[in-house]
């Protein structure tokens, strides 16, 4: 549901993105309240967004969230040229398996590998490798528009944020999760893709709806949608914003369309690509209930803003602290 058009020029509204979960089921917490106690609020999201998953696929999930984490981290303040090094690394790293440098990128690609793609079955170890890979490539990408200040279209940046936000690989442990192994003939079918793409937008945008605020104080609102939708299409920030949740809403009924389609056909391939559409859906309602569950992006306000939806725009910061090896 999208938020009406009223916010001043140090103020914004949020869409009402919660409302649009109807579709849904909430399937609560995975392990109950104890999980808050346990995991910081990284590993916290896979605690909503893998509400099935037993104990080891509950760590693979917090094991890949920490990995990208650290990734992304290090990554941000990489030339062009260095973040292709590191892609390098995690790719001879995952392929090659007498490849070691050394480094910490190294052994914790080799530890992940080693713990949690060896129990996937053959199909999602292997798109897991081959989405991982992709990812850290794309960092690399990512860093050379960043060396040149330049902001795509939004054709581009959706193609963009597809690979580097990492939900493909977050995608591939729903399979590991589930302990299902669908073919690759579901992943190039239309329908699937459809439903996939949807859920995996529908994630990447209304998180950046949420991280808007904190990234334009730290100056990094260049690599946000809402600031591409700003430059490409002549916005100001809340017609961008409620253009954007406009979107979101839209991408929730075309999961729905393609999770409907799936169903009506027989075979188990079938109903296993619905389980798997479903889980995703888990993964969208997860992501937007931890936005506001925990205090990343809107601090102690989160849960005023998550009433309220009204957000005040953060004065920017004079200095960031970035992760270094």
């Amino acid at each position: 549901m999208v938020a009406q058009s009223a916010y001043s020029s140090t103020t914004f509204l949020l869409p009402d993105l919660e409302a649009d979960l109807s579709v849904f089921p909430d399937n609560g917490l995975n392990d109950g309240p104890k999980m808050r106690a346990f995991m910081d609020n990284f590993e916290l999201i896979n605690s909503y967004c893998y509400p099935y998953a037993e104990k080891d696929g509950l760590r693979a999930t917090m094991d890949l969230t920490n990995m990208l984490w650290l990734y992304d981290e290090f990554t941000d303040t990489e030339s062009g040229q260095d973040a292709r090094k590191s892609a390098s690394v995690v790719e001879q790293a995952l392929r090659d398996p007498d490849f070691d440098d050394g480094s910490w990128l190294c052994l914790i690609i080799k530890d992940f590998k080693q713990l949690h793609l060896a129990r996937a079955g053959p199909d999602t170890a292997r798109r897991f490798l081959e989405h991982l890979c992709s990812y850290a490539r794309t960092v690399g990408k990512e860093a050379e528009l960043r060396e040149r200040d330049e902001i795509l279209d939004i054709r581009g940046y959706i193609a963009l944020r597809r690979e580097i936000g990492g939900v493909k690989s977050c995608f591939d442990l729903v399979e590991y999760c589930l302990d299902i192994n669908l073919p690759q003939e579901i992943y190039e079918d239309p329908v699937f893709v459809s439903g996939y793409n949807a859920a995996m937008d529908q994630i990447t945008w209304s998180n950046y709806l949420n991280s808007y605020n904190l990234e334009q104080a730290k100056g990094r609102d260049g690599v946000n949608i809402i600031k591409v939708i700003m430059k490409t299409k002549a916005l100001g920030l809340q017609a961008a914003v409620d253009f954007l949740g406009g979107y979101c809403e839209a991408l929730i009924g075309e999961w729905q369309t393609a999770r409907d389609t799936l169903s009506g056909r027989p075979g188990k391939k079938y109903s296993d690509a619905v389980r798997v559409l479903d889980a995703f859906g888990d993964w969208i309602r997860g992501n937007v209930v931890w936005n506001f569950v925990t205090e990343r992006y809107f601090g102690a306000r989160n849960t005023d803003i998550r009433n309220t939806h009204r957000v005040a725009l953060k004065v920017p910061f004079t200095a960031n602290v970035y992760l270094k090896e």
